[in-house]
Parts: C-alpha cells; sequence; structure tokens
C-alpha cells in the first residue's frame, strides 16, 4: 500500500498551542485513532522554528525559510489506498480547526 507524508503548518505568528493542554489531546487522540487503525507508519514533532537552520546554495542561514507565514510543526507517514484516502486522513487532523493545516505528499520508492 502506498505511504503518504502528512506535514502540519502553523502560522508562524502565533502560538503553537504547545501549552494548551485541550489542544495536544486532541492531537493525542488522533495520534492514537492513525495508530489503531493499522495506517500510521511513523510520527514526530519538531522542535521549535527557532532551533532551525537552512543550506541556501551553500550558506547556512538561522530558520526554516527567509519568508513564510506558516511553519512545519510536525509531520507523520500514514499508509493509504491512494492520495484521496490519504487526504481523507489528514483532514481529520485537528491542526485543521486549530488555526494551521496540512500538506498532503507521496512518499516516493
Amino acid at each position: 500500500m502506498p505511504l503518504y507524508a502528512v506535514f502540519l503548518h502553523h502560522p508562524a505568528d502565533q502560538p503553537e498551542g504547545e501549552s494548551d493542554e485541550a489542544a495536544l489531546a486532541e492531537h493525542d487522540a488522533h495520534g492514537a485513532e492513525l495508530s489503531a487503525s493499522g495506517r500510521l507508519r511513523f510520527a514526530a514533532p519538531l522542535a521549535d522554528p527557532a532551533e532551525t537552520v537552512s543550506v541556501r546554495g551553500g550558506e547556512v542561514v538561522a530558520g526554516p525559510y527567509t519568508e513564510t507565514s506558516e511553519v512545519v510543526v510536525g509531520f507523520y507517514v500514514i499508509e493509504a489506498d491512494d492520495l484521496d484516502a490519504a487526504v481523507a486522513v489528514a483532514r481529520q487532523n485537528p491542526i485543521n480547526h486549530q488555526g494551521g493545516g496540512v500538506e498532503v505528499r507521496p512518499v516516493a520508492g
């Protein structure tokens, strides 16, 4: 079955809500549901974007990108029959109603 990476995006100018216990509980419940369904292959939150270092044209730059309104705060990899099925799963992620969004990308290989 094909694999899909689901990237969690959050507005760069808003707090991520990591300290918001209710928001975090929603993400925990969503992860538990994905795991129980057998679709989840891997998941991980990412460190604060302030800790990000990028390499552009051989130059090391602080931060994820020079100009962006959103940052990637986590990702997971799921199994799904096709892109439409992966999108249906990703639409259930609580970040969609917590001010952010998701990006679904097929995993090559």
